[in-house]
């Protein structure tokens, strides 16, 4: 099921104020509060931190959360598979890969994101600001199982607790379903269910499988807000030597296949609108593309299509597929629909923005687009040219490591009396005054090669 973002309206706050995580990957004991001075909601945030220090865990973390509210779709979606509903072998094995892939279950979660060797709970706390009302969701698992869900959120004119699920006790608001019998329902689920899937999986589950609309009608309009705040989501991060996993939400499925794909023929107006798209961006941030256009092939009612640059080169405009492209360009053809989904009212986290990217040309996206987020961005970064831009401090954050390796995610902005007229920013960043940079100690690579030769050859 798509779900529609039209449904949040542009005017109204969608942002994530706080984040707490215990025993989380590398964070152990872990909290980064978003908020300004004057308690308003920070619409960007850009990271850094030396190399390890817990940048793309941090950034999982809203993943994990995506994933959390997934695996009950993830469950029905492979065992419709695993029935053979789909004859094709091709497309069975296409979707098992995607999933496994892009999203586990309960299990897995706790098996590749609890802190190694740890034997406390995991927990992920989210603070949120929604619509003008503020919010919390919490996730605890121990070491096979979720324990604990709890959802507080405006009910009307109050936050309250809208559920609070644990092995103990299990807390569903009265007003939170407008159907007895299926209030009913839901809590026999949560039974049948518990430990492994959450009753938001369970309620987004419910969603897809039921005509829209249908399960509108059965809970309380603020449940569905914070189910849609959540799904809506966009988020791109690291997966190891693994490739990258990610969720994207659009208003255009086709902007999520820019490089190339199939199309029904009167879909054709969304790909001229990309070819805009594509040419308006690519010749203002490259000197050598004159041009970006979509090379077509209809068969019957479908239009296949593939990416081409025009490109100036040793004075002669050659044609050139995307897949010739190098990773930087590929990696910015890839970013460019999150960084849309960033000016709609949406979250978006993008893991590492400026891989194979050139520093001016990240700085300068960034500084172009930050007038215009009516959401919010979320970036892990090494580039320290931001630092030198009108980007507001409070937007900057570095990861502070102590002696016992505790860590800290902290707004630059907090370390300084701001009032100073000419704070350099950079300079003082790259110094270590905000943590955040490598050890910068000699290596004597000379000996690092003699480790591997043999005495007396």
């Amino acid at each position: 099921m798509l779900y529609n973002i039209t449904k949040i309206k542009k005017e109204e706050d969608i942002m994530f104020v706080k984040i707490r995580l215990k025993n989380y990957k590398s964070l152990v004991d872990f909290s980064v509060d978003f908020l300004q001075k004057k308690g308003v909601a920070k619409k960007a945030i850009f990271v850094y931190g030396e190399n390890g220090v817990g940048k793309s865990n941090f950034a999982s973390a809203f993943y994990t959360l995506y994933e959390s509210i997934q695996t009950l779709s993830v469950r029905r979606v492979i065992q419709t598979i695993l029935e053979k509903k789909y004859e094709d072998k091709e497309i069975n094995e296409e979707f098992i890969k995607y999933f496994s892939r892009n999203l586990r279950d309960t299990e897995s979660i706790i098996n590749n994101c609890k802190t190694i060797n740890s034997d406390e709970n995991m927990e992920l706390e989210f603070d949120f600001i929604l619509n003008g009302k503020m919010g919390t969701y919490l996730l605890v698992y121990d070491n096979e199982k979720l324990i604990r869900e709890k959802l507080s959120y405006v009910l009307n004119k109050n936050k309250c607790v809208l559920f609070d699920l644990s092995e103990n006790e299990k807390i569903i608001n009265k007003k939170l379903f407008l159907d007895p019998e299926y209030a009913d329902k839901i809590r026999n689920m949560v039974l049948q269910y518990e430990g492994k899937h959450s009753l938001l999986s369970i309620i987004i589950n419910e969603k897809e499988e039921k005509t829209e609309g249908y399960i509108e009608s059965k809970i309380h309009k603020a449940l569905d807000e914070v189910i849609l705040f959540f799904m809506t989501m966009s988020i791109k991060v690291k997966n190891g030597d693994k490739g990258e996993r990610g969720a994207l939400r659009l208003f255009h499925p086709i902007v999520a296949e820019l490089t190339d794909g199939t199309i029904n023929i009167d879909e054709q107006v969304e790909l001229d609108n990309a070819e805009v798209l594509l040419n308006e961006f690519f010749t203002k941030t490259y000197s050598d593309i004159k041009e970006v256009y979509y090379k077509r092939k209809q068969e019957n009612n479908k239009i296949k299509y593939e990416l081409f640059f025009r490109k100036m080169v040793y004075n002669e405009i050659l044609e050139v597929s995307y897949e010739a492209e190098s990773t930087g360009t590929l990696h910015l053809i890839n970013i460019l629909p999150f960084l849309l989904m960033s000016i709609e009212n949406t979250v978006v986290v993008i893991d590492e923005i400026d891989t194979g990217i050139h520093d001016l040309l990240v700085d300068n996206i960034l500084n172009n687009i930050i007038d215009s987020i009516n959401g919010q961005l979320i970036v892990t970064t090494h580039n320290t040219m931001l630092l030198d831009s009108d980007i507001n401090p409070e937007y900057i954050y570095s990861f502070i490591v102590d002696e016992y390796a505790n860590k800290e995610l902290v707004s630059i902005a907090d370390f300084e009396d701001r009032t100073h007229p000419n704070l350099n920013y950079r300079s003082r960043y790259l110094k270590g005054m905000y943590g955040g940079i490598p050890h910068l100690g000699d290596i004597d690579f000379e000996e690092l090669n003699d480790i591997f030769k043999l005495e007396g050859k």
